[in-house]
């Protein structure tokens, strides 16, 4: 199977619950091996939640990737990744730079 073809595929916990789908996959040259798997979470959100996965997570791919461990031991593994759509900037700091300029 391609590494292409993983992308965008449904992610199901050890109850299979959908949890995300793969957004990204981390390889390891070295050892020409997948070093972990980036799940982007189901959460109804403005900013996107994503998780880390082992391969040790992984019990089964096929049409979906089957992880074995619950979506809660994700989230215990590693605290989710939040990208900010915006960046928070202080209005006295634009000022001050305004002014030296």
């Amino acid at each position: 199977m391609k590494v292409t073809e993983l992308i965008n595929k449904k992610v199901l916990d050890d109850n299979a619950n959908e949890i995300g789908k793969i957004q990204n996959i981390d390889l390891d040259l070295k050892e020409n091996a997948i070093s972990k798997i980036i799940i982007n979470l189901n959460e109804l959100s403005l900013r996107k939640t994503t998780v880390e996965a082992t391969i040790d997570m992984v019990s089964e791919i096929g049409d979906y990737l089957l992880l074995n461990v619950p979506k809660s031991e994700l989230l215990k593994e590693e605290e989710p990744v939040e990208v900010p759509d915006v960046e928070i900037v202080n209005p006295n700091e634009l000022e001050e730079k305004s002014k030296s300029n």
